[in-house]
C-alpha cells in the first residue's frame, strides 16, 4: 500500500464520518420537529444504524461504485454536466482547476513539502498521541479497579466487581467478559447496589458498553473530526436517557430517590481522579462536549419527571423504518462523493473544452505580441 493510498483512505474515512453525522443530524432534526423528542431509544437506534453504515461502507463501496446508479448520482459528473450545459456560470478552465485542487492537496500531504502540510500533519499527530495517552491512562484505571477489587458475583458473560478505587459505578468489557464495577462504599447499601447493578445491566443489554469501548479505541484516529464527537456525544446522551426510562419501568425504583442518587454520584465523581473517564459507561453519565455533567444530569432528571407524568412507548418497527431510510441516505451521499473509477464522457468533454480554451488563449496572446 502506497503513501498516497493511505492518505487518500484516511481523508475518505474522515469525510464519510462527517457525511454520516450530517445525515444523522437531519433525521434527528426531523424527529424533533415532528414532536418525537422523547423517543430516546428510537433516536439511539438511528445513531447505532449510522455507525453500522460507516462500518459497512469500506466493504460496500467497491461494488456500489461500479454500478450505473453510482455513476448517475456522482456529484462530480453531475456538476460537470451542468457546466457543459451552461447552467453554472464558470468556465471549463476554472472547473478543471477546481478538480485539480484535490490532487495538489494530496501531493502536499504525502510529500510534506509545504509549511501548511507540515503543520496539518503535526497537529494531527499531536492530537492522536495525546488522545492515545488519555485512553491508555483510562485503560490503566479500569484494569486497576478490576484487578484490585474482588468478584462478588460471576455469570457466564458478566463479573460483578467490588472496588475500593472508584466512587461511581460503571460498566465496561474485556475480550470475554462484561464487568460491572461497584464502589466499596456501596457494600452496606442494598438499595444503592440494586440500582447500580440494574442500571449497568441495562446499559449492557442496550449495547452501550460495546459502543463506548469501540468509540474509545477508535477515537485517536478521528480525534480532530467534529462528526465523530457529535455522533459519540449523541449516542452517550440518548443511551443514558433510554437506560433511565427502561430501568425505572422495569424495576419500579422510586424516581425521586433515583434522581437524588444520580446527583450525589455525579458530585462524588468530580472529586475522584482515579475514576475512569473512558472505556466504560458510568452510572452518573458522561459529560456532554463543552457542557459538562450538569447539563446531562438536568436533562436526565427532567426526562424522568416527564416520563412519570406522560409515559412514552416506542415501537421497534418505527426505528427500523427510519434506520433503513437513513442508511439509504448515507449510501446515497457516499456514492455521490465517491471518486469515479474512470472518467465519464462529460468529464472528457470538459477536459477537451478546457484544453481548447487554453490553446485559444495562447493563440490570442501570440497574435497580440505581433
Amino acid at each position: 500500500m502506497t503513501v498516497d493510498q493511505i492518505v487518500g483512505g484516511a481523508i475518505w474515512v474522515q469525510l464519510m464520518i462527517l457525511l454520516a453525522a450530517l445525515v444523522f443530524a437531519v433525521f434527528e432534526g426531523l424527529l424533533l420537529l415532528s414532536g418525537n423528542r422523547r423517543h430516546y431509544l428510537t433516536r439511539r437506534r438511528l445513531g447505532v444504524a449510522t455507525i453500522a453504515c460507516l462500518g459497512s461502507l469500506p466493504f460496500i463501496m467497491p461494488y456500489l461504485s461500479k454500478t450505473s446508479y453510482a455513476a448517475s448520482v456522482n456529484a462530480t459528473d453531475v456538476i460537470v454536466a451542468q457546466v457543459l450545459k451552461g447552467n453554472i456560470g464558470i468556465s471549463a478552465i476554472e472547473m478543471n482547476n477546481l478538480f485539480q485542487i484535490k490532487a495538489r492537496v494530496m501531493e502536499h500531504l504525502t510529500t510534506g513539502r509545504s509549511v501548511t502540510a507540515q503543520l496539518v500533519i503535526a497537529v494531527f499527530l499531536t492530537a492522536l498521541i495525546l488522545r492515545a495517552a488519555y485512553i491508555l491512562v483510562n485503560l490503566w484505571r479500569v484494569r486497576r479497579s478490576i484487578r484490585q477489587g474482588w468478584v462478588i458475583h460471576r455469570s457466564r458473560r458478566m463479573k460483578l466487581i467490588m472496588s475500593p478505587h472508584i466512587t461511581v459505578p460503571y460498566s465496561t468489557r474485556g475480550l470475554w467478559f462484561y464487568y460491572v464495577v461497584i464502589p466499596q462504599s456501596f457494600s452496606g447499601d442494598r438499595r444503592a447496589m440494586q440500582m447500580a447493578l440494574g442500571h449497568e445491566m441495562q446499559h449492557i443489554r442496550q449495547g452501550d458498553v460495546d459502543a463506548e469501548v469501540l468509540m474509545s479505541i477508535l477515537s485517536p484516529l478521528v480525534v480532530l473530526n467534529p462528526g465523530f464527537w457529535f455522533l459519540s456525544s449523541r449516542l452517550r446522551k440518548l443511551g443514558e436517557l433510554a437506560c433511565d426510562r427502561a430501568y425505572l419501568a422495569r424495576s419500579g425504583f422510586d424516581a425521586h430517590g433515583y434522581s437524588l442518587r444520580l446527583l450525589t454520584l455525579a458530585k462524588q465523581n468530580l472529586s475522584n481522579p482515579a475514576q475512569p473517564t473512558a472505556l466504560g459507561v458510568p452510572l452518573a453519565g458522561r459529560n456532554i462536549l463543552f457542557k459538562g455533567h450538569r447539563s446531562i444530569l438536568k436533562e436526565r432528571i427532567l426526562a424522568i419527571a416527564h416520563d412519570q407524568e406522560d409515559p412514552k412507548r416506542e415501537t421497534i418497527w418505527f426505528a427500523f423504518a427510519l434506520s433503513l431510510m437513513m442508511a439509504v441516505g448515507v449510501l446515497f451521499g457516499a456514492a455521490a462523493l465517491a471518486e469515479p473509477p474512470e472518467w465519464s464522457h462529460d468529464r472528457i468533454m470538459l477536459s477537451t473544452v478546457a484544453n481548447l480554451d487554453r490553446l485559444n488563449e495562447l493563440n490570442t496572446l501570440a497574435q497580440r505580441s505581433w
